[in-house]
């Protein structure tokens, strides 16, 4: 479980996550989105099917992360939830235009309408109190990649901190089957978390 990625290269902030109406949105098929309704709430860790129309209304098919990774793998159908288009929103990678998003911290500093869904900029895992289970972008030579989860908290080796992560997909695999994903150590200046 060698480091995967060169210690002394500090990146600049992968991008922020804009929630987009989906029906501004040409291609949502297996997208990241958001649901909700202003005056209820939001939800995130859903992906999207190619809308559909019943009846005159346009729907977008959802499942959770959780059946997406299922259905790739080929493990069974995953059941889609139909949501009417108005209330989903795509996820879109726009670039960092650091600081729009402020730092965890203070409260007064994380307000946000709560009938809107929220924009979600980058944390870097050095700031986040918890990080086993967290969604991160993970920063190689390649650049970033946004399809990682972090199964341990911050440790030490040979005086660099590191923060250990597998594949997304191989994240739901170990939850739905119990086979263990292969790990890979990454310095924590090369994780943000989402």
């Amino acid at each position: 479980m060698g480091l995967a990625d060169d210690a002394f290269e500090v990146p600049d902030p992968p991008p922020v996550l804009v929630p987009v109406p989906a029906k501004r949105v040409l291609d949502i098929h297996s997208a990241r989105v958001v649901c909700g309704v202003p005056g209820v709430g939001w939800r995130f860790d859903l992906r999207a099917d190619d809308p559909i129309t019943r009846d005159g209304m346009m729907l977008v098919p959802l499942i959770t992360e959780a059946d997406y990774y299922r259905a790739v793998d080929g493990d069974g159908d995953a059941f889609a939830s139909l949501v009417p288009a108005d209330d989903v929103w795509v996820q879109q990678r726009e670039p960092n235009p650091d600081p729009i998003i402020p730092p965890p911290g203070y409260l007064i500093d994380r307000l946000t309408d709560p009938d809107k869904p929220p924009i979600r900029g980058p944390v870097p895992a050095s700031d986040s109190p918890v990080l086993i289970g967290r969604r991160v972008w993970y920063w190689t030579n390649e650049g970033y990649r946004d399809d990682f989860r972090c199964v341990s908290e911050p440790f030490e080796i040979d005086g660099d901190f590191c923060v250990r992560v597998v594949e997304e997909a191989a994240w739901y695999r170990w939850s739905r089957t119990g086979h263990l994903p292969k790990p890979h150590d990454a310095f924590i200046h090369h994780l943000w978390t989402q």
